[in-house]
């Protein structure tokens, strides 16, 4: 990996990047037992059973890349309402799971 974010905001996560300019990839470390390893594979699992949404999200990223080439905060900040919304069908699912003992 090119580059070594620490926790880049998420404590106890280990965030790498390569690519540097011309990312490819970024990987998320957690020690087993994190309890953010559950909440990153659930919003990834979401897009795999709601690709219609992984559609959309993958358009807002590409989109705010474009407006945010150097703005890495920005991009950030463009998709976070979008991320929030996702988080939220994620845990009105949970609970609706644990309500109906799936």
């Amino acid at each position: 990996m090119d580059t070594k974010k620490g926790e880049n905001g998420i404590p106890e996560r280990k965030y790498l990047a390569k690519g540097k300019a011309n990312r490819t990839h970024h990987v998320h470390i957690f020690q087993t037992g994190n309890e953010h390893i559950k909440l990153h594979l659930d919003f990834k699992n979401y897009f795999i059973q709601n690709p219609e949404m992984a559609k959309r999200y993958g358009e807002l990223k590409v989109a705010l890349a474009k407006q945010f080439p150097e703005e890495h905060d920005r991009y950030q900040q463009g998709k976070q309402s979008f991320v929030n919304e996702v988080v939220r069908k994620i845990d009105d699912r949970r609970r609706e799971d644990e309500s109906t003992g799936v």
